[in-house]
């Protein structure tokens, strides 16, 4: 079946268990689809201590891919929620990009200036202690590519034409 993840924010789900979805008994699903909060799915999530993985936000309702100007927090830097951890340009303006939680940045997922992110690209993870930080030292979000992957291929060397007899 289908299986649908509630993202009910790390506050939430602390020392809650299933209680959270509680209030959203009676709520229509997909015929087949079952609810669970995001922290149970999958077992990647079981290996690593609690954390969000933050993506490219949509700042504007025509958003549709942006560009990390900045980063305005490097890993191992707390965050408040408020504070900007990034700059981001839009197809309009460069915008502010706050984050919703308190935590300290483990993983930058992209680099100052990557451009065209979709919305929705995972850029970075937030974790609620120090010492969780060291975890995501080799962090790959989940469909992120490869480095190699993402880099243009090689130009094949030009066809050097034989000399006349």
């Amino acid at each position: 079946g289908i299986t649908m993840s509630a993202n009910l924010g790390r506050a939430a789900m602390r020392g809650l268990g299933r209680a959270p979805l509680a209030h959203l008994r009676g709520v229509a699903l997909p015929s087949g689809a079952t609810l669970r909060p995001w922290a149970t799915c999958g077992p990647r999530f079981l290996a690593l201590p609690t954390h969000t993985v933050l993506t490219m936000p949509a700042l504007s309702p025509t958003m549709t891919a942006g560009n990390i100007a900045s980063w305005l927090k490097k890993e191992g830097e707390s965050v408040r929620a408020g504070d900007t951890i990034a700059l981001v340009e839009t197809d309009k303006a460069t915008v502010d990009f706050e984050v919703l939680d308190d935590g300290i940045v483990a993983k930058l997922l992209v680099a100052d200036g990557a451009s065209d992110l979709p919305v929705g690209t995972p850029v970075a993870v937030i974790v609620e202690e120090a010492g969780d930080v060291a975890a995501f030292k080799d962090y790959k979000a989940v469909g992120e590519p490869a480095a190699a992957a993402a880099a243009p291929p090689a130009p094949a060397a030009p066809a050097v034409a034989a000399p006349p007899p």
